[in-house]
């Protein structure tokens, strides 16, 4: 394994993102919900939503893209509980492989009548199929993508990310394989 995102990196542009979502929103009434893809964005999104100065709702959903190391059908296995009508939303996952799943998951907020939509990401893949700065000038409900890490095609675990079978996501910084 190779370390790529160490801990102390990790917190630092996770502190970045919590203070460039908060100040897009100081002052602005309009409802803030983050909405956690679980499993892999778990220790992510705890800690961003700790480093928030605003006042957020938090939520979770889960879906399903991977059997493995293969990617399959999107599957929807967890719905949001709370009401996404006229609110900020943010899509917050560990990893934007493809893009599929994100453009899955923001295509099915959509019928749920948010304001707007964004979408963070702990790490981007620099080759992927969905470019969300396009699809933002086709669809203006998505606002923002913010991520914090650009990576190849390695298979990656740690901070959330797992192995085939869920291990390694205890890791406490993100390492190749």
């Amino acid at each position: 394994m190779i370390e790529l995102y160490s801990s102390h990196d990790i917190d630092i542009k996770t502190k970045i993102i919590a203070k460039k979502i908060s100040d897009e929103h100081r002052g602005d009434k309009t409802p803030v919900v983050m909405v956690g893809v679980l499993n892999g964005a778990f220790m992510f999104f705890a800690d961003l939503v700790r480093n928030m100065d605003i006042d957020i709702e938090c939520d979770f959903i889960r879906v399903k893209s991977y059997i493995g190391k293969k990617r399959g059908d999107v599957q929807f296995v967890k719905d949001v509980e709370t009401s996404l009508k006229g609110k900020h939303i943010y899509i917050v996952d560990d990893i934007f492989d493809s893009g599929n799943t994100m453009k899955y998951i923001a295509d099915f907020f959509s019928i749920k009548w948010p304001k707007t939509v964004s979408i963070v990401t702990l790490v981007k893949r620099k080759e992927n199929e969905w470019d969300p700065d396009i699809w933002k000038r086709e669809w203006p409900l998505i606002q923002n993508f913010h991520y914090a890490f650009e990576c190849d095609d390695e298979w990656l675990v740690g901070y959330g990310l797992d192995t085939k079978g869920g291990y390694q996501r205890n890791l406490p910084s993100i390492f190749a394989l």
